[in-house]
């Protein structure tokens, strides 16, 4: 099997061809820049076929896929600055990589028939309410720009592929890039305090996890919309920030405050983001391990690559 990943560059691109590489599949990456600009921990990603791709240029998308020829393609890429998307001055490009370039990606996979893997978010929804969101749930109602592009892409890939697996994950963390995780840490080095918003409710994703289950998912046809985070229940940012400090070993105090006392956010943020994950099972995929667990093997590999 031979992938085409977008987006090597960030988290979960990078997870992604080092997952391929794991299992004796061809991987070959992408990004904007005109070599592998992420992290450069010696793992198979910057060792793989790697070519320089703007997804937003429908003619090089389509010369660059037509030419590599692959059975997958994964989509990782997207404008994920969520604030800055809100800024009038970006919106059109903000649209131009979600929507524009998304819909372009899957023109080519139509072209040479081969499945597509588009990474979505719980941002789609309003984040309302406290029950899980389905994951074939159709009440869309984005709070913010960054969450109304990710849906156009969805709809992008659904109007014009049947080989596709739509998968919104939510709270991402990876080796390769900036994460909350990463950003609490430096900020409980530097404070004594921190403030943590603690209504907003969902749970992490590790994308060493989510590359498996992508891949489980490239190896089958049992083609739709999933949710994929790890186990191990609902939590708050709070409670998250709590356990990542308990587990580093930091002794800085976490106070719970609410969005509406955390102010500073351009774009509204969803309260609800519980995904319903129970078709994964439902169709014959391992769940993700619990987040308390992933956290852990995180800190594990942040010492290793002297991240921590």
């Amino acid at each position: 099997m031979k992938v085409f990943v977008t987006g090597v560059a960030g988290q979960l691109g990078h997870d992604v061809m080092n997952e391929l590489a794991k299992r004796g599949y061809e991987g070959v990456g992408t990004d904007m820049a005109s070599e592998y600009a992420g992290i450069q921990d010696g793992s198979a990603v910057t060792k793989a076929p790697y070519v320089a791709l703007d997804i937003t240029d429908a003619d090089a998308v389509m010369k660059t896929i037509e030419e590599i020829h692959p059975d997958v393609i994964c989509h990782c890429a997207a404008w994920t600055a969520v604030d800055m998307a809100e800024d009038d001055d970006k919106a059109d490009k903000v649209k131009a990589v979600n929507v524009d370039g998304t819909q372009n990606i899957a023109n080519a996979a139509k072209a040479i028939g081969a499945k597509m893997v588009y990474i979505s978010t719980d941002y789609v929804f309003n984040g309302q309410g406290t029950e899980p969101w389905d994951p074939d749930c159709k009440d869309y109602e984005p709070l913010n720009m960054y969450g109304r592009t990710k849906l156009g892409g969805e709809l992008a890939v659904a109007d014009t592929l049947d080989q596709y697996f739509i998968v919104r994950i939510a709270w991402v963390f990876g080796l390769n890039g900036k994460n909350f995780i990463k950003t609490m840490l430096n900020v409980g080095k530097s404070h004594d305090t921190v403030r943590v918003v603690n209504d907003q409710i969902g749970t992490p994703t590790y994308t060493l996890d989510l590359a498996r289950l992508l891949v489980d998912m490239m190896e089958t046809d049992k083609y739709g919309y999933y949710h994929a985070t790890n186990e191990g229940g609902y939590i708050s940012w709070y409670d998250f920030t709590c356990e990542i400090y308990r587990q580093a070993g930091l002794s800085t105090k976490v106070v719970p405050v609410t969005t509406e006392e955390y102010g500073l956010s351009k774009a509204a943020r969803p309260f609800n983001s519980r995904l319903d994950k129970s078709k994964l099972v439902k169709n014959g995929f391992t769940p993700l391990p619990t987040w308390q667990d992933a956290v852990a093997r995180y800190l594990a590999e942040l010492r290793k690559t002297g991240q921590l």
